[in-house]
């Protein structure tokens, strides 16, 4: 199984950084990480916690994933942050992903939210994805 969420990553990933929209906002390639680099620059994207659910029925195996994106930015104001929270929707939401070992059934978005980091500088927008693949 732990390919499998590793799979789902890494379809996410792909997607994003390939994505036009996305690189139009966070750079060509796209600044998305799993772990952030000490000199990344701003605005970026990162790939945050995630939390599954495994489902087992006569026909089939599969989870759900919950899948945390977190966009950072700089930007005076949440123009910038609302604009790559579009984007990183209209990239993934009901996208096609392919999922190495599984077939992929769905990805949906299922909250989002902004708010204003405790340096005062830093806006941080948060969503989160509801992936579900079938082995």
């Amino acid at each position: 199984m732990s390919a499998s969420l590793f799979a789902a990553q890494e379809a996410l990933y792909g997607k994003l950084v390939a994505d036009a929209g996305v690189q139009a906002k966070l750079g060509n390639p796209a600044r998305v990480y799993d772990m952030v680099p000490a000199d990344a620059a701003f605005p970026y994207l990162t790939l945050g916690d995630a939390t599954l659910n495994v489902f087992d029925t006569k026909d089939s195996t599969g989870f759900e994933q919950t899948v945390v994106l977190h966009a950072w930015s700089r930007a005076r104001g949440r123009k910038e942050t609302k604009d790559i929270l579009q984007a990183v929707y209209d990239c993934l939401h009901r996208a096609e992903l392919t999922v190495s070992g599984a077939r992929f059934v769905d990805c949906a978005l299922q909250s989002g939210a902004i708010g204003i980091e405790k340096d005062g500088l830093t806006l941080h927008g948060v969503m989160r994805f509801r992936v579900v693949v079938q082995h």
